[in-house]
């Protein structure tokens, strides 16, 4: 897959049940897709590289290509989503004006991403099913394996 200019990406790990769950959610709030809305596995690392985030950086949080080329991480890339639609945008607002609100938005998705592999299997959700094989195809294997930040 290409990165084109003047879109918005959503790039999440589709080797993680709940990061896969929080994508289809993502899809249906976003009905007039302004996201292309995919695992970061689909394109080749050297495109993203481009853009200054690596495989690693996306195995570890989700990213947000703008449509100018600008990179938002984790609890930012959320808030960027969600600012894009008018409901989603009152949220951001209220999170960014109540003190300290920031400070435990960006605490608990650290919390989510720190335990997405446990949370996905209380879910009943895919677990570590796609593993990345770094080649200029960027073609996927599919290997049961522990995620590396999962204990």
């Amino acid at each position: 897959m290409r990165i084109e200019a003047g879109r918005d990406y959503l790039l999440f790990d589709g080797d993680c049940g709940i990061c896969s769950h929080s994508a289809n959610v993502a899809r249906r709030i976003d009905r007039n897709h302004r996201f292309v809305i995919e695992p970061y596995q689909d394109f080749a690392e050297a495109e993203l590289l481009a853009f200054g985030i690596s495989f690693g950086d996306c195995t570890k949080e989700l990213q947000v290509i703008t449509r100018r080329g600008g990179v938002v991480s984790g609890a930012g890339a959320i808030n960027y989503f969600l600012w894009q639609r008018f409901p989603g945008k009152l949220l951001v607002i209220v999170i960014w004006t109540v003190p300290l609100l920031p400070l435990v938005e960006m605490a608990a998705y650290a919390l989510v991403a720190r335990n997405r592999r446990r949370i996905s299997l209380l879910l009943g959700l895919e677990v570590c099913s796609v593993t990345t094989v770094p080649a200029a195809s960027a073609s996927l294997q599919r290997h049961d394996v522990a995620h590396p930040n999962d204990p």
